[in-house]
């Protein structure tokens, strides 16, 4: 036993790492599944509050919220990619181990800054959206030419 572990604890390693990222996902998922529904069925409930008060119901923009997570998460997902990627090749112990990790490493950056960069585009030119001035309705026949 001892021999085993001795010549396979790169192995052990990762499947343990696996094994705790895939317990902690299924803790969370549901969690956050229902703490979302439960938000739905509030703001729902506002809604209909609202409609028989005869208030206009507020319209929810969920842009600027995905604009954040497009930020947030690609980079968080790239670097969790680049460690496990770098993992699997210093386990493996290849002869080209810095070369390898520099490559992954360096393509997570870029990718990382092109989700930061476009997710901070996003919300400036979403912010744009909301501060315009609204046109002036006018009926058909009295339109300026």
């Amino acid at each position: 036993m001892p021999d085993f572990i001795e010549t396979h604890s790169g192995e052990l390693t990762i499947l343990l790492l696996i094994l705790m990222i895939l317990t902690t996902l299924m803790v969370l998922v549901p969690q956050l599944l229902r703490a979302h529904l439960r938000k739905c069925e509030m703001v729902h409930q506002e809604h209909l509050a609202a409609i028989e008060r005869g208030q206009p119901v507020a319209i929810d923009d969920d842009r600027n919220r995905m604009a954040v997570r497009i930020a947030l998460l690609v980079p968080l997902v790239v670097m969790i990619a680049a460690g496990t990627v770098t993992c699997f090749v210093v386990m493996k112990g290849t002869d080209q181990i810095f070369t390898v990790s520099l490559a992954v490493w360096i393509v997570a950056g870029v990718v990382s800054l092109a989700a930061i960069t476009s997710g901070a585009a996003l919300l400036g030119r979403l912010a744009n959206l909301d501060n315009e001035p609204e046109e002036e309705q006018f009926p058909q026949d009295l339109r300026p030419r």
